[in-house]
């Protein structure tokens, strides 16, 4: 069965590859087949970072809307685990 791993994952071999040089000590950090390795090699460290979204700042929220929606998510989670606690506890 095929492994398919994600774009970070490669990255991060592949710049621990820069850094010593060695596949063997890459793949075997990483627990991923020194075969692998190869080919994420032979693709390059660039087109992995070229593929890796980019996280796009949201300009709509400052951080105190951030604090506010972070307390209104809290409440909303405690009226959901009380409500769990009620229906397991009938159920």
């Amino acid at each position: 069965m095929k492994n398919s791993y994600p774009n970070h994952l490669k990255i991060e071999v592949l710049q621990y590859l820069e850094k010593v040089g060695s596949i063997a000590k890459a793949s075997r950090k990483y627990g991923v087949h020194p075969s692998t390795v190869y080919g994420w090699k032979y693709t390059g460290l660039r087109e992995f970072l070229r593929r890796e979204p980019r996280a796009q700042p949201d300009s709509k929220l400052n951080p105190p809307d951030l604090v506010q929606r972070v307390k209104q998510l809290e409440q909303e989670n405690a009226v959901r685990r009380e409500a769990a606690k009620l229906y397991f506890k009938y159920a």
